[in-house]
Parts: C-alpha cells; sequence; structure tokens
C-alpha cells in the first residue's frame, strides 16, 4: 500500500477507536443496535444521559457507525460490525464470568468434600461409610455442579 492510503486507513481506525472509547458511546451504539430505530430523546431518556449537548457530541463521535433518517437512528454497516463486536465482548464477559463461578463451586465442593471424609476417618466412623460411601456422594455432587454448569 501507498503511503497516503496507509494514513488514511490510519485515520479510519483511529476514528474507530476513539468512537468507542467511551462508555456513554458503547451504550449509545448498543441501544441503536437493539432498538428499532430510536429517536434522540428515546436515545436521551433510556440511556440517562445528563443533557442533551452531551448526546449530540457522542452522536457526533459516532458517526462512522450511526445514520440519522426522518430523526431516527439506525446502524450503519460499519457500526453493525462494531455493535456485533460489542456482544461478542459482553458474552465472552459473561462467560468469564460463569467459568469463574464454576471453578469456585467445584473447589468449595472438593473441600467439603475432602473435610467430610477426614472427619469420619478422625471420628472413626465406619470404614465403609468413609471410604465408599462419602467418597461416592462426593462424585455425585461435582457431576451434579457439573450439569448444573453446563
Amino acid at each position: 500500500m501507498g503511503g497516503k492510503e496507509e494514513l488514511v486507513i490510519a485515520d479510519i481506525e483511529d476514528e474507530v477507536f476513539k468512537a468507542l472509547d467511551h462508555q456513554i458511546r458503547r451504550n449509545v451504539l448498543r441501544y441503536i443496535g437493539e432498538a428499532k430505530e430510536p429517536t434522540f430523546t428515546e436515545i436521551l431518556n433510556i440511556l440517562n444521559i445528563s443533557d442533551s449537548p452531551t448526546l449530540s457530541y457522542h452522536l457526533k463521535t459516532l458517526s462512522p457507525f450511526v445514520i440519522q433518517q426522518n430523526g431516527r437512528y439506525i446502524l450503519s454497516p460499519v457500526g453493525r460490525a462494531a455493535f456485533n463486536l460489542l456482544l461478542k465482548t459482553t458474552m465472552y464477559n459473561k462467560q468469564a464470568l460463569y467459568m469463574k463461578k464454576k471453578t469456585g463451586a467445584m473447589i468449595g465442593h472438593i473441600a467439603l468434600w475432602i473435610s467430610a471424609i477426614a472427619a469420619g476417618l478422625v471420628m472413626r466412623v465406619d470404614s465403609f461409610m468413609t471410604t465408599i460411601i462419602l467418597p461416592s456422594l462426593a462424585a455425585a455432587s461435582l457431576m451434579t455442579i457439573e450439569k448444573l454448569f453446563e
């Protein structure tokens, strides 16, 4: 690519990253992507943006992503791609949190069952109970957790 073409691409990239850099703009982009052609007032009210100039500024910054038609806002093709990217990052965050909760639940259950088995051994409870029954129940409860998190 030539120098001028690279400069144009760099300018577009800067504009895209600047637009997505602010949480309010990401919220506006999400809302326009999810709503049916919202108006300026609907965006202002639903997203609890403090004043009209603030929203105007953010919409202007989102110009590569948002098109205004007949007083309503829709996503441009680039806006649709950015919206889909935001959806994917949101899903990734939810999956990461889900896996963290699953791991915590598994570790907690393992610790609980190890404590129960150790207590049975220390208290000299029936050996069949501490070596067969409790470990079997522990395995069953871990499998249940695994199924719950599928």
